[in-house]
């Protein structure tokens, strides 16, 4: 799957796991414009980063958070503290922590090989 549509998938399920979480205790809460902030929540991978540990910001409305992917630490920035905790809880999933690695593994290319049938040998080798 094409990184970009791993980050689009990531977001939608991010920004669903926040509206569910914080409207556990009042689900009429679901429909306000408070919950609105999270539907643009937008997540930034660095692909290029030499950095030895991977970090991705989140971003939900004017405020921004850096978190750390292998320690679900949050690095730099500022949400609000509830937020924070409900990243690290998500960040902490074995799904999505597999889906943000698989965003910073090396882009392998798929070699085709050549399956020569065995009383075709000689002609294949000329080519």
């Amino acid at each position: 799957m094409q990184s970009k549509k791993i980050v689009e998938k990531l977001e939608h399920n991010l920004s669903h796991f926040l509206i569910s979480e914080m409207c556990k205790k009042d689900p009429l809460k679901r429909g306000s414009a408070e919950m609105y902030k999270y539907k643009g929540l937008t997540i930034k991978i660095d692909q290029k980063s030499k950095a030895s540990e991977k970090t991705i910001a989140i971003r939900i409305g004017a405020l921004e958070a850096e978190f750390k992917i292998d320690s679900c630490d949050k690095n730099s920035g500022a949400l609000s503290p509830e937020e924070e905790r409900l990243i690290i809880i998500w960040l902490g999933k074995n799904e999505n922590q597999h889906y943000l690695k698989s965003i910073f593994k090396p882009k392998t290319e798929k070699k085709e090989l050549l399956i020569v049938p065995f009383d075709l040998e000689n002609v294949y080798e000329k080519i």
